[in-house]
């Protein structure tokens, strides 16, 4: 828009101080002498100050008219040059300001699909550690529950071991409370004889029998205690493999996500080149926009030259009418001193 104070006495005062150095006073001429104003508040002014003052048309027959509308065609396509390269300009620099937008927004998935991926493989490393370390431990377990179960054995062999020989040691009492009894009917004294002897072997085969009991209690509470041990080591090797299935499940989980991350990953990529090959289309738009411009600007220097072309005819022109219009006077002249001489004559007949 023009700025305030660019009146039509101002373009008035203008014009004249151009027209006094002997130049055609244009809109781009008065808007250099003011040193402010648009083209379009001036080119109306310009227009009423000529036509107030009489300027209708010029001496070789070309109205200022015809040259204000060349020189309005020239300014519109200046303008329209202008508007087209500063809307090409404007759009280019939307569509690279949005593609600069979605390359920054995909630069930032990128990174943070790398990161996600990042502690992905970070937690399958780990859960693949704690599942070689449950394994391993899951192993020992099973080893510990063989030994146990070899332990279980070797104690029911053992106790089996042990009832058999308090069965021989009963089976021996008994056969030698036979034996007591048939020679107590034999004699009286071996009787006593045999009593004391009885008594010495029955009281050490009783302390043998506690003795044989007493490990016999052992053995059975220590196969109890085994047998709880081995219980417990099938559960703790039941929750092992709980434990196993699950970090299977949540490793395949795993696996799913990065691929899903990937194809994200692809999927922003592609997207990337596509803004990309979207900038480069701008690019060469701008070109085009530049070129025409450039061929806008070869028309203008075209229009130009022919108006300069048209104002030396209409200078050329101006010089012929100004010749022929002395001649016109000359002639005049002659005419009427003939026409005198010759009502001269008349009068002298």
């Amino acid at each position: 828009m023009a700025r305030a104070g660019v009146t039509y006495h101002d373009v008035a005062k203008a014009a004249e101080a151009i027209k006094s150095q002997r130049q055609e006073p244009t809109v781009d001429r008065v808007r250099e002498h003011l040193g402010t104003g648009s083209k379009s508040t001036i080119a109306p002014l310009l227009k009423r100050w000529r036509s107030d003052n009489g300027e209708a048309a010029d001496i070789g027959g070309l109205p200022n008219d015809l040259i204000e509308v060349v020189k309005s065609l020239h300014e519109r396509v200046q303008q329209m040059a202008g508007h087209r390269i500063e809307q090409a300009r404007l759009e280019f620099e939307g569509y690279n300001k949005e593609l600069r937008r979605e390359l920054t927004d995909a630069k930032n998935t990128i990174v943070q699909l790398t990161a996600r991926q990042q502690d992905l493989d970070s937690q399958i490393e780990r859960q693949n550690k704690e599942k070689g370390e449950a394994e391993k431990s899951l192993e020992d377990v099973r080893i510990s529950l063989v030994k146990a179960e070899s332990q279980r054995d070797e104690a029911i062999a053992r106790a089996t071991e042990l009832k058999g020989s308090v069965a021989e040691l009963k089976q021996e009492n008994k056969d030698i409370r036979e034996h007591f009894e048939h020679y107590q009917q034999r004699t009286a004294e071996d009787r006593q004889q045999e009593r004391v002897q009885f008594r010495t072997v029955t009281q050490g085969l009783k302390d043998q029998v506690r003795d044989l009991q007493h490990r016999l209690t052992q053995a059975e509470s220590k196969a109890s205690e085994l047998f709880e041990a081995n219980a417990q080591l099938q559960s703790n090797a039941g929750k092992l493999e709980q434990v196993n299935a699950t970090l299977n499940r949540e490793l395949n989980g795993k696996i799913e996500d990065i691929q899903d991350l990937k194809r994200d990953l692809e999927d922003a990529v592609t997207k990337y080149r596509n803004l990309l090959h979207k900038n480069e289309q701008l690019a060469e738009n701008m070109a085009v926009a530049t070129t025409q411009k450039a061929d806008v600007s070869k028309e203008l220097a075209v229009l130009s030259q022919i108006l300069e072309t048209t104002k030396a005819e209409l200078k050329t022109c101006q010089d012929k009418i100004a010749f022929l219009t002395d001649e016109n006077k000359v002639i005049l002249q002659e005419k009427a001193m003939i026409q005198g001489q010759f009502k001269q004559l008349q009068g002298s007949l």
